[in-house]
């Protein structure tokens, strides 16, 4: 990351390898920053899959099979669909890089089969907007 990107206001994730262990610092580390986004309701810039995506953070959790996960809108960026818009759920374990932006989002409704939570793939949130 550049000095002038720095100045811009923007917050880049330092990424160490991931673990696959769900408890590991590293994960808390990485989860407590899109907390933070998501608190702040800023978008973020993703390298997940090898694809640089924008997402609006929602929420950050645990899903039924314990993995880590945040669920964001996805506004710009091709994934494994190949559309570029729409609900992603992606595994904190493999997002290689993670930079908040200036931007900020209204966050979209609710679905109301989703009940009280924002997916039925997180069972316990760390954060939610």
């Amino acid at each position: 990351m550049s000095d002038a990107t720095a100045d811009a206001g923007r917050a880049r994730l330092p990424l160490p390898p991931p673990s696959n262990d769900n408890h590991h610092p590293r994960l808390a580390s990485r989860a407590a920053y899109l907390a933070a986004a998501i608190r702040a309701r800023r978008a973020v810039h993703l390298l997940y899959g090898g694809s640089w995506r924008v997402v609006h953070p929602h929420a950050v959790g645990h899903t039924t099979r314990g993995t880590l996960a945040l669920l964001a809108w996805q506004t710009a960026g091709y994934g494994r669909s190949g559309e570029r818009e729409g609900w992603r759920l992606f595994d904190i374990t493999r997002i290689d890089e993670a930079e908040e932006l200036r931007a900020t989002f209204t966050p979209r409704p609710r679905r109301a089969e989703a009940g009280e939570g924002w997916t039925a793939g997180i069972r316990e949130t760390v954060a939610a907007v």
